[in-house]
């Protein structure tokens, strides 16, 4: 079974500077995702430039397939040791979650990574310790499960409330009990990563005295949604057209009229049209039974479009009942979105007194999947 790990990240500045001093950097590939986050020294511009060379060094290094003591090895021979203080430039966590649950974390004198399973602290191996590079390594490696979470942290979060309400400083025993208490099954990653970023603050009287790094991965299903637009090039192929729709896995969304009705026929349901969602720049939705969301098709999406491109976020359209809105939740609910655009030329599109934006359906999705890849959701487009 194949893992899907959604993540969320969220940091504060040390109070007085303009810059942070940690630097997270990750890359996602088809069967893994790999992460970096790094802690300059001291604070402010020097450090962030000092974190955000660790942290992209060892994310591209990995992704060429270089052995883990090599990526090792080159940070510690690019940031060399301050004579001073006689401390590391960086310090650094890197982690790789693979597909198949398998992660591996290699961690360089930053706060162990927090691992829970069922919303309790989960111990899942003695962590080696080794030398690589002249540095003491903690590496661990181990499997995870739907349902777990992994958080990474800088040392901002433990420090938090020092020689106030915690005398120590908030610690890892306090910052586990409240992911604890917070990482409900209902919540995403984002949300808990805010959670904790907020608590921190209120610890630190709004006033941060050390940057603040909080990482939160969650381990779940791929939340994938297949959209069909447009009836197919070969109209004698719509049965088949409909049944590949058909067998994807996840959400199916139908978009435009006479595409809901090939659909409604093969199906063999009716068209109930829901003239309520309709707006003045909006045309109404439908329902077909077995279908999750039923649109007109070019003014929505273009709607659609319009909306993703200015920036819109999903709360902005959380209780929106028009058709673009609706669309809008879709996408940005989901992990992966494919188009199947069909080609077939529709009359009513040609006629020049209409708007141009009418015979531009596939360009209108090539967009929306541009729009989605910025936002980091996977989108594929496929003509039929």
């Amino acid at each position: 079974m194949r893992l899907y790990y959604e993540w969320g990240a969220t940091q504060l500045r040390k109070h007085g500077e303009e810059l942070c001093g940690d630097s997270l950097v990750l890359s996602r590939r088809a069967d893994s995702v790999t992460l970096a986050l790094a802690d300059g020294l001291g604070s402010g511009v020097k450090a962030n430039i000092l974190s955000t060379l660790t942290a992209k060094i060892a994310v591209q290094l990995l992704e060429n397939d270089l052995p883990l003591r090599d990526v090792v090895e080159t940070i510690g021979q690019t940031l060399p040791v301050c004579q001073v203080r006689k401390l590391a430039y960086s310090t650094f966590a890197i982690a790789q979650f693979f597909s198949d649950g398998h992660v591996r974390i290699v961690e360089f004198d930053t706060p162990p990574a927090i691992l829970l399973r069922d919303r309790h602290r989960w111990t899942h191996s003695v962590s080696r310790e080794r030398v690589l590079g002249g540095k003491n390594i903690r590496e661990t490696a181990f499997f995870l499960k739907i349902g777990d979470w992994v958080v990474l942290v800088s040392d901002g979060v433990l420090n938090a409330g020092i020689g106030g309400v915690y005398p120590l400083g908030w610690g890892l025993d306090q910052a586990t009990q409240f992911l604890e208490r917070h990482a409900h099954p209902n919540l995403g990653a984002q949300e808990l990563a805010d959670k904790m970023a907020a608590a921190v603050q209120d610890l630190y009287a709004g006033r941060p005295g050390d940057d603040v790094s909080i990482v939160v991965f969650k381990v779940r299903h791929k939340l994938a949604a297949t959209v069909l637009t447009g009836p197919p090039e070969d109209r004698k192929a719509s049965d088949l057209t409909v049944d590949k729709f058909l067998s994807h896995v996840g959400r199916h969304v139908v978009c435009g009229g006479t595409t809901a009705q090939l659909v409604a026929r093969r199906v063999n349901k009716p068209v109930d049209v829901d003239l309520a969602t309709m707006t003045d720049e909006v045309p109404a939705m439908a329902r077909i039974d077995g279908m999750d969301l039923v649109t007109e098709g070019i003014l929505t999406l273009t709607r659609a479009r319009a909306l993703l491109s200015s920036g819109i976020q999903r709360d902005a359209v959380r209780f929106k009942t028009d058709g673009a809105s609706a669309l809008v939740r879709m996408f940005l609910s989901a992990d992966h979105v494919h188009f199947m655009v069909g080609m077939a030329k529709n009359p009513a599109h040609q006629n020049p007194e209409l708007p141009q934006q009418l015979g531009i359906r596939l360009a209108v999705v090539r967009e929306i999947a541009e729009a989605l890849r910025h936002r980091g959701i996977e989108a594929t487009v496929e003509t039929v």
